[in-house]
């Protein structure tokens, strides 16, 4: 389907754009189909398809795709997780997730459960193979 503008919309420079949502965020990774099987062997996301350069998966009704990128690098430093992905998990969960994790051998990087005004919970993170850095929260509701 091609959508066809016939007129320009009369706005200014300050004008907003009226977004409804988040469709999918990507993660650049080096072996898409690799990282397919651990978002969903480790944390439970949805493998919907792959293509010679795109996994897309699917967590809680939410959308990801894992990119193939031959240069990829490294969004952090070594046990650095300014540059994340959080991914919600039940409050029952949350102990259990942690512990998976540890018996998978994926090292957590920081914990934290003060201090977050807007996302107050319980925040652990952790890498993936390339790197990108995997938040696992107990989201507290207000």
């Amino acid at each position: 389907m091609t959508n066809t503008v016939l007129e320009t919309p009369a706005v200014s420079a300050s004008d907003t754009i009226r977004t409804t949502g988040i469709l999918h965020f990507t993660i650049g990774v080096r072996d898409h189909i690799a990282a397919a099987k651990f978002y969903s062997d480790v944390l439970g996301c949805r493998h919907m398809r792959s293509n010679e350069r795109y996994s897309f998966m699917e967590c809680g009704g939410s959308y990801f795709v894992l990119a193939k990128i031959s240069h990829h690098v490294n969004p952090n430093g070594p046990g650095e997780d300014a540059h994340h992905h959080a991914f919600m998990v039940d409050a029952d969960e949350f102990d259990r997730a942690l512990a998976i994790m540890k018996a998978r051998g994926v090292e957590m990087i920081k914990y934290s459960d003060e201090g977050h005004a807007t996302f107050p919970g319980r925040h652990a993170y952790f890498h993936d193979a390339d790197g990108n850095c995997i938040e696992i929260i107990d989201l507290y509701k207000k």
